[in-house]
């Protein structure tokens, strides 16, 4: 998986603003002018009505706006690099210095869960961030993501080997496995638009060794049932049904450590 797949260098800026919502419309404003949107003001309204149900800054220093929608035939991306950063009321306090922009179509959900999962793991690590941070052009952030996305996808295999451990203690599904399952419906999905080749199957073959037989059954259970087998928790309601998931199960979702479904459609949680 390539960085291209999701944006092109063009699609880094650095921020004029360091204020939120002048943040968002300089982004959108510059997906329009790059012809990508045709109405900056329309998906502004948008991802500030998404912004309104809960903040996207996810800690560490990121920001993940977006909104679905099926007027974009396209998944579309921006990210924009704050140095002084951003008061984006995180839920950790820490100033945004990464806005990562997505306006994306329902059935490309899947993909988007994919690019989050690459974002929140490179931005987990201290040495990377520390390289981010001392590019002093966006191509040269470019240039670091795209290794790090490239890495991201061809290391499936140094998965971490604590894993195994984890699964012997405790009594649900690792939640290590969603991320792994991510990956390979992204696999999946690429395999289905006539991306055959040896090393996409020996890549699936690969993660479902490294799957816990339970969650592997189930999904593919669910990917026959559904399109997208994923959701993400949007305040109290599951993004795949639309419907609300109440407040005990909530509870549990967060609490927990294993892998959650949604009660009513049965699709895979994830909380972003």
């Amino acid at each position: 998986m390539e960085l291209e797949s999701f944006f092109n260098k063009k699609h880094i800026i650095f921020l004029e603003n360091n204020e939120k919502q002048l943040v968002l419309r300089e982004m959108l404003n510059k997906l329009e002018e790059l012809g990508k949107i045709e109405s900056s003001s329309r998906y502004y309204t948008q991802v500030i009505h998404r912004e309104s149900l809960e903040n996207t800054g996810i800690g560490r220093g990121v920001a993940i706006p977006h909104t679905r929608t099926e007027t974009v035939p396209e998944f579309i991306s921006i990210l924009g690099v704050s140095r002084p950063g951003i008061d984006y009321q995180s839920f950790d306090n820490i100033p945004v210095n990464y806005v990562l922009l997505s306006i994306f179509p329902t059935r490309l959900s899947t993909q988007y869960l994919y690019l989050i999962g690459m974002i929140s793991r490179i931005f987990s690590n201290k040495k990377q961030v520390a390289e981010l941070n001392k590019a002093e052009k966006t191509s040269s952030i470019y240039s670091i993501l795209k290794t790090d996305f490239k890495n991201y996808f061809d290391n499936i295999s140094n998965i971490d080997d604590q894993s195994s451990a984890v699964k012997e203690n405790l009594s649900g599904v690792p939640s290590s496995d969603l991320d792994l399952l991510i990956q390979m419906d992204r696999l999946y999905h690429l395999y289905d638009e006539g991306n055959t080749s040896e090393s996409i199957v020996k890549k699936i073959d690969r993660l479902k060794t490294l799957i816990d037989n339970r969650s592997l059954t189930y999904y593919e259970r669910m990917r026959k049932k559904c399109q997208t087998p994923f959701s993400i928790l949007e305040k109290s309601s599951c993004s795949g049904c639309h419907l609300e998931i109440p407040a005990v199960h909530i509870k549990e979702i967060k609490e927990g450590k294993g892998i959650s479904v949604c009660n009513h459609c049965g699709r895979f949680l994830i909380i972003i």
